[in-house]
């Protein structure tokens, strides 16, 4: 995948966040048939895995549906207009990886929605690409691609979350750790099992996955 080799599953097609996210849902027990789950951007590695156990109670979404044919029954959702139209407490589990740093609007409108319509004992489990450095963001159609991949690393991004200043960004949302180290939840041998990668262990990267509480949220 890009630069990083050896990372994308030749089965399920599943990428190093795609695994620590499926490792922490298995850790926590947050699916059942009974668990209603909302799944951005779906992931097909994910998709296989929830569908299989939750079955209907699994709502796929995207701004472009037909982008994820692997998704049964995905939806057209757009975050910065439909999310505020769902009612509160209507999922269990909610899912999204590489999806804040694309959306035009401001991403805390996305995320107080995301906790509102979170049940209490609900958990939201996201993969957000932490880069080095600062944050930056300009949503302006006027930025070139090349400009807009030099600021954020991808033509299609508009803001990047850098490690330097999380804890005035995102920091300021949620309760984060000052460090990220998942083996303090997970065993090497059990990461190492699943190919996660040593440099996505500790410290904050662009495969970092956040398992958040209903009480995690600060903006209350």
């Amino acid at each position: 995948m890009n630069k990083r080799k050896k990372v994308r599953c030749s089965k399920c097609s599943s990428l190093e966040r795609t695994r620590i996210m499926a490792l922490f849902i298995n850790h926590h027990k947050l699916i059942s048939k009974k668990t209603r789950v909302l799944h951005i951007a779906p992931e097909q590695g994910l998709v296989d895995f929830l569908y299989s156990i939750a079955g209907v109670n699994c709502n796929f979404v995207d701004l472009h549906p037909e982008n994820f044919p692997f998704a049964p029954g995905i939806k057209k959702m757009d975050l910065c207009h439909d999310i505020e139209t769902i009612p509160d407490n209507s999922f269990d589990l909610i899912l999204h990886s590489h999806v804040l740093e694309h959306i035009p609007c401001n991403y805390t409108y996305v995320l107080y929605h995301l906790h509102r319509i979170m049940k209490k004992e609900g958990r939201m489990v996201c993969s957000i690409p932490f880069l080095p450095g600062f944050y930056d963001c300009c949503t302006s159609p006027d930025i070139s691609n090349r400009k807009r991949t030099k600021r954020f690393g991808q033509n299609d991004h508009v803001r990047r979350f850098g490690s330097d200043d999380l804890h005035m960004t995102l920091g300021k949302i949620y309760h984060l750790k000052k460090e990220y180290d998942i083996t303090q939840v997970f065993a090497i041998e059990e990461l190492q099992q699943y190919n996660i990668p040593e440099y996505t262990w500790r410290g904050y990267t662009p495969s970092s996955v956040l398992c958040l509480t209903k009480e995690d949220y600060l903006l209350v």
